[in-house]
Formats: C-alpha cells, sequence, structure tokens
C-alpha cells in the first residue's frame, strides 16, 4: 500500500499512524532498522532514510528546476584556465664543519 506524504514530518506523523499500538522496539524490527535510529527519526535527530521511507511504500520525487535570470545571462564569460603556481625557492643550509 502506497502512503502520500510531502514531507518529513508527515512522514513520521504516518509512521506513528502506522506503528498504531506497537512498541519502538517491535516497529523498529518491523522497518529493519534500529530502535535508537527510529527514536532519532521521531524526535528530529536523523531524517528516515530512502530505505526506510521505501520500506513503508513511500517514494519522495524530488524535480529541481533551474531558471536562469537575466544577470546570470549576462554574467557569463569565459575564464583562462587557472595557471600553475611556481613553486617558491627554498634555500638550504648546509653544514659546514
Amino acid at each position: 500500500m502506497a502512503y502520500k506524504a510531502l514531507t518529513v514530518e508527515e512522514l513520521l506523523d504516518l509512521m506513528k499512524k502506522i506503528q498504531g499500538e506497537k512498541t519502538n522496539t517491535e516497529f523498529a524490527a518491523d522497518l529493519g532498522i534500529s530502535k535508537q535510529y527510529l527514536c532519532d527519526m521521531y524526535n528530529g535527530r536523523k531524517i528516515p532514510s530512502d530505505t526506510v521511507s521505501a520500506s513503508l511504500g513511500f517514494t519522495q520525487k524530488v524535480i529541481t528546476r533551474y531558471v536562469p535570470s537575466a544577470t546570470d545571462a549576462s554574467e557569463e564569460t569565459p575564464r583562462a584556465p587557472a595557471l600553475a603556481k611556481p613553486k617558491a625557492a627554498r634555500s638550504r643550509k648546509r653544514d659546514s664543519r
């Protein structure tokens, strides 16, 4: 069964509903994670991994769009490749006996 959750908070609320009367230990075992990791997610110290989300039937869909602004297009100029810096000459002190 697939669930719809848009944010991490919604996913955590959904997890708590699915957990129902089970203890954290039992629910973590069902998800295939440790009890500590489950508690860290509930307390906001960790975010649910893709594995946890997938085991709940949740797949995150992220769409990234880049829309260049007028200043981005005008500022684009080709750069010359950076030249390697020459190494500084070090003076060597020799033992004069």
